[in-house]
């Protein structure tokens, strides 16, 4: 299948399998080749095929023109190797015949005599001072190389110019009873379409048993019956393992089919010691790889923060004889709790808070769609038993029956000093007052939202009293946060640390408790996110 090898100018390196007969190549995501290159028009180029086969490329009046050996050009067609420039990339077309390829075989040829050596774990690999210090050398040849195919092309290169290979490959291996993938293979023989048949013997040594193979041809000597399975008039080659921490990531292969001369046995040890370069390389190339995964997904998860963050209320609500304030601290970057609260236009104050089985960003999407689902609705329609059933399907269907929601949906009218709400399968609030009188508000509340896509909910009425008294909602990350022994803060502590602040202001309260709750846990890790919010009738 043709590939485009594409190089961009800031050392980039790119290879794109293409399918089809047309691609459209240039900078907008909708092309086929899309290219991350600030120089190249949004559609820049086209590739295609003609009905005899061909390649062709033409200029879709660019900006800056496609040239082809250097040559601008508006159609023309394209053979293997031929350079092509497209805004600051390069670009070169490989098809199937482009690059040697290796075929492992247990077939056996017409090689005369040949002997085969093998190394294994048990054996040092010794060097001499002169090829233990270009290892250094090598070492930052390949330092600094976090592509994979980059750093294996780069291994093949030291190899063929240190051991004057003429053929060379190397393959990758994700243990068994997969078969090693060949990556990257290089040929100084000019001949770049010609196969490399090599023993899947040897190399399966190589990988499996981490041994390092050496085979000279010596006709005149005695035979032996694994060189026999080398095909090609091999007249020397050397397979070794990429070895790191006792773990096999691969092997390098080397030979020669026409210059003479055998190698030694420093000659293997100084190949086994750029396998295990090699296999180093490998190592940081995965690490870097995760890294970098790591911190994309870090870097989405802070976004999903702060995009979670606007869906809260933006400031505390302050109204006449009312003060609302809240408090999100998420267990994960992203919380499955939802709190909010906002006026409608008949003077009524939606309260909510809730939270979503689960953690993480799974539980904070949900949460998002409830909470649209809460502004649509609640802004105008006051049934609030109609408005959870609303709710219950809407998290039902998203919740694809494996996600549920405990809640209190309610309406405060400060005027009427009544809160009425539906309590869905959440802990009931906290009444208190600058007195010290403190009532935990727990009826029997309905089932979750998602649990049954048909479940009725009853509205519920609390009437406040004339006095200054707050109403104090929370999700049970606050009861059931842990200290170093394993104990839970508990319903019991909650209300000790609440008693004295009835008479505190929303924020006062929510700041003094939480701060109980991490001087209880103090050092231990917090799993759940930790919701306040109080509503305060003066």
């Amino acid at each position: 299948m043709p590939q485009l090898d594409i190089r961009y100018s800031d050392g980039r390196h790119d290879i794109r399998t293409i399918e089809g007969d047309q691609w459209i190549i240039g900078r907008d995501a909708s092309c086929d080749l899309p290219l991350d290159d600030a120089v190249t028009s949004r559609r820049h180029a086209r590739l295609y095929l003609d009905e005899h086969g061909q390649f062709w490329i033409q200029d879709l009046l660019s900006k800056n023109g496609t040239l082809v050996n250097d040559q601008r050009v508006q159609v023309a067609r394209i053979q293997s190797h031929d350079r092509i420039a497209i805004g600051g990339c390069l670009l070169r077309l490989m098809t199937a015949t482009d690059q040697p390829s290796i075929v492992l075989s247990d077939a056996p040829s017409d090689t005369q005599g040949a002997t085969t050596n093998a190394w294994g774990r048990a054996h040092d690999v010794n060097l001499a001072e002169k090829r233990l210090r270009s290892l250094y050398e090598m070492n930052e040849r390949l330092t600094g190389r976090f592509d994979r195919d980059d750093l294996l092309g780069e291994l093949l290169n030291i190899c063929i110019e240190y051991l004057r290979f003429e053929r060379a490959g190397a393959a990758i291996w994700a243990g068994a009873p997969h078969q090693p993938q060949w990556v990257q293979i290089k040929s100084t023989r000019g001949d770049e379409s010609e196969e490399i048949r090599i023993s899947r013997s040897i190399v399966d040594r190589a990988l499996r048993n981490g041994e390092r193979i050496l085979i000279n041809d010596t006709s005149e000597g005695s035979f032996d019956p694994t060189a026999s399975m080398i095909a090609g008039n091999i007249l020397s080659a050397m397979c070794v393992p990429m070895e790191y921490h006792d773990e096999v990531r691969g092997v390098i292969y080397g030979d020669r089919v026409s210059s003479t001369g055998g190698y030694q046995k420093a000659d293997i040890d100084y190949f086994a010691a750029l396998g295990r370069l090699g296999a180093m390389g490998l190592a940081n190339v995965q690490l870097v790889a995760e890294m970098k995964e790591r911190q994309n997904i870090q870097m989405q998860l802070q976004l999903a923060r702060q995009i979670q963050s606007q869906l809260f209320p933006a400031e505390p609500l302050v109204a006449a004889n009312l003060e609302i304030d809240a408090l999100n601290d998420p267990g994960q970057q992203v919380s499955g709790d939802y709190y909010d609260y906002f006026q409608r236009p008949d003077g009524l104050t939606v309260i909510v808070m809730a939270d979503v089985a689960g953690k993480g960003a799974a539980a904070a999407l949900l949460m998002s769609n409830l909470q649209a689902a809460v502004h649509l609705t609640l802004m105008m329609d006051a049934d609030l038993a109609r408005a959870t059933r609303i709710f219950n399907e809407l998290a039902y269907r998203n919740g694809a029956g494996s996600k549920f929601i405990t809640g209190i949906i309610g309406l405060l009218d400060p005027r009427a000093r009544r809160f009425s709400y539906v309590n869905a399968g959440h802990l009931g609030p906290y009444l208190l007052d600058a007195n010290g009188r403190m009532d935990k508000i727990d009826p029997s509340p309905g089932l979750p939202l998602g649990i049954e896509a048909t479940t009725q909910y009853e509205t519920q009425v609390i009437e406040l009293p004339d006095s200054p008294s707050t109403l104090l909602f929370y999700t049970d990350g606050v009861t059931e946060a842990e200290n170093p022994q394993g104990e839970l803060f508990g319903e019991a502590r909650l209300a000790e640390t609440l008693r004295p602040l009835g008479g505190q202001a929303p924020a006062e309260l929510i700041t003094r408790a939480r701060r109980s709750i991490r001087q209880f846990v103090r050092n231990h890790p917090q799993t759940d996110d930790i919701t306040l919010l109080a509503a305060r009738l003066t």
